[in-house]
């Protein structure tokens, strides 16, 4: 099927309604999700696990796996991967710093599961099927825009379950960042895989860490590969500006917007 932002629209707002319905079935409390296996399993692992299946079912029908998981070349200066080095640092050293003393070891491989489930889900539903759709339909930094916003407003259904809407406002500004982030990694690296491995990577960091009750500092090494991470969305919000400037074929955008040898 033709890509159209409405359509893509309609996918990324299905797959929400699917992740609050499961919520909703298993009780979820989305302040406590990480804290037990259990609560991981039903929490993240089951109901993200039947949004993959609905996206895969999606994606199928639509015909758009192979938009959605690629760029036709790397089609930026090579030299932005610095923004997905820096950000991969970060999560390692935000994971590594874990006291995995103070948690199992399934938990923490449950956890794991639940990760590689969001990451793969949530950058298919955003920057994969939501940004094919875009591109069908506006501009490429528009596109960059709505799957920015849509991949930040996809987390205010966590108000519903209980996070506080203080810090949910903020996890929306987090998250507005890191769609630049995993943006940049898209064009840079011409997959969308590594930008879900990326976020696999970035997530299991933070729920193990909470899992534990560590309450990280920059002093500490979880902190400081979360502060680092952070420096890298904020990093990407900048040199988007880099990527705006090139065309998806890889040629440099005149001052006209005609294109140019890169």
């Amino acid at each position: 099927m033709k890509p159209n932002l409405w359509i893509g629209l309609a996918v990324f707002i299905g797959y929400m309604a699917i992740v609050f319905v499961m919520w909703t079935v298993m009780d979820t409390d989305y302040e406590a999700v990480q804290d037990t296996q259990q609560s991981a399993l039903e929490g993240i692992v089951i109901p993200v696990g039947v949004g993959a299946l609905f996206l895969v079912i999606v994606t199928s029908l639509l015909g758009w796996w192979g938009p959605a998981l690629r760029e036709k070349t790397r089609n930026v200066p090579r030299w932005l991967v610095i923004v997905p080095i820096i950000f991969t640092i970060g999560g390692l050293m935000s994971f590594a710093g874990a006291d995995f003393g103070a948690i199992e070891l399934t938990h923490v491989l449950t956890i794991g599961a639940g990760v590689l489930l969001v990451g793969f889900s949530e950058e298919l539903v955003s920057r994969g099927l939501l940004l094919t759709g875009a591109r069908g339909t506006v501009g490429e930094v528009l596109s960059w825009f709505i799957t920015c916003l849509m991949f930040g407003l996809l987390h205010i259904i966590n108000i519903a379950f209980g996070a506080p809407a203080s810090s949910t406002a903020f996890q929306i500004l987090a998250a507005f960042l890191a769609g630049s982030t995993f943006y940049i990694t898209r064009r840079v690296t011409g997959t969308l895989v590594v930008a879900m491995l990326m976020h696999a990577l970035w997530d299991w960091g933070s729920l193990v860490n909470k899992a534990v009750g560590g309450e990280a500092t920059v002093a500490s090494v979880s902190g400081l590969g979360a502060a680092i991470g952070q420096g890298a969305m904020y990093l990407s919000l900048i040199l988007v500006l880099v990527a705006f400037r090139y065309n998806l074929d890889g040629t440099k955008k005149s001052k006209k917007g005609e294109a140019v040898a890169a």
